[in-house]
């Protein structure tokens, strides 16, 4: 769900260590380490920006709400993080996050450079989305000294949920749940589209939600979009809805097709998914039809085809029948023996 990510974060994002202890933190550090001890990095440079910061948050729990930033690793020692904003405005960027030694951004390149200090190639997660002239900055400070990418060792990593994530995500699955359902009431109430992903979003951060985006259908079974004008309030028989909520920073996101009447491409739907859910094991590729995307600190942590044992992915299938598209998904954690199914519509 792509399309629901944005740039403008206001909800709850400090640090609390009742919910996400240090140690859950210390043990993701250690993995990371070593990793970047199999590459023989000095150092990491780590990544984020207000739309993608699942990285970022996975080592440290810092949002970057002001703006881009960065975490440095060291081999050994402890963090540092470059927060936009200006010195006045640390104290409140420390508020988000663990890690004691919290700066402005400033002069990334230089920073960064006077980090490594001399060692080895320096690591980076998440440059994907560096501006280049960042990038470039940063390349050209630490030359001769290479950037080595970790980005598919630490993305795999980070996929591997601990039972501490999975328990927030079964909390982002209850309000997942509240949401769908409020969105299936309004629309069986005969509310237009917009007024009904309104009544889902209201209804998920009422539960409790940190945050909660949800986009529909514009037409009889056509494709979820953005809703962001007055005229997007159409009744619709059916009516589909993408939906994501967020819950101390972990994500569920689902597909629904609410319809007053039973439908061949629903029924079809739902088969497809029940199906693929029961075959659904480690390393198994999803029938055509299909599709699932890793999901947790960010909507999408990468794709689902193989799963992977320990890995939680939002399962969606659709089907046409008449011209009309039905979508039924589910949310699962997939283990040894099958999955764990966290959500699936029941509206």
């Amino acid at each position: 769900m792509r399309v629901l990510e944005t740039t403008l974060l206001t909800g709850p994002f400090d640090w609390d260590e009742r919910v996400l202890p240090r140690g859950e933190y210390d043990g993701r550090i250690q993995r990371v380490r070593a990793a970047m001890a199999q590459a023989g990095a000095a150092a990491l440079a780590v990544y984020g920006h207000p739309g993608n910061y699942g990285a970022l948050a996975y080592l440290t729990n810092f949002a970057p709400k002001a703006g881009p930033a960065m975490a440095l690793v060291p081999r050994e020692g402890p963090l540092r993080i470059l927060a936009s904003g200006t010195p006045k405005m640390m104290d409140a960027a420390k508020r988000l996050t663990w890690v004691e030694d919290v700066r402005p951004l400033g002069n990334a390149p230089k920073t960064v450079a006077e980090f490594v200090d001399g060692g080895d190639a320096l690591a980076t997660w998440a440059f994907g989305a560096l501006p280049q002239a960042l990038h470039t900055g940063i390349a050209g400070a630490v030359a001769p000294r290479p950037l080595l990418s970790l980005d598919q060792a630490l993305d795999a990593v980070r996929r591997r949920k601990s039972p501490c994530e999975l328990e927030l995500m079964r909390g982002a699955a209850r309000l997942l749940a509240k949401a769908t359902d409020a969105f299936a009431a309004s629309v069986r109430g005969g509310t237009g589209v917009r007024s009904a992903a309104l009544a889902a979003e209201r209804a998920a951060i009422a539960a409790g939600a940190q945050d909660a985006r949800a986009m529909a259908s514009l037409s009889p079974g056509g494709v979820p979009l953005p809703l962001d004008a007055a005229s997007d309030e159409r009744a619709l028989d059916p009516a589909t809805a993408g939906i994501a909520v967020q819950n101390h920073g972990y994500w569920a996101s689902g597909y629904v097709t609410i319809a007053r009447r039973p439908g061949a491409a629903r029924a079809r739907a739902r088969e497809a998914l029940a199906a693929a859910l029961a075959a659904a094991r480690s390393g198994t590729h999803l029938p055509d039809g299909v599709v699932a995307n890793a999901i947790g600190l960010s909507l999408e942590e990468g794709p689902g085809d193989p799963l992977e044992v320990g890995a939680v992915y939002a399962v969606t299938s659709s089907a046409t029948e008449g011209g009309e598209t039905a979508y039924a998904s589910a949310l699962v954690a997939v283990t040894l023996s099958g999955c764990d199914e966290l959500w699936q519509q029941s509206a």
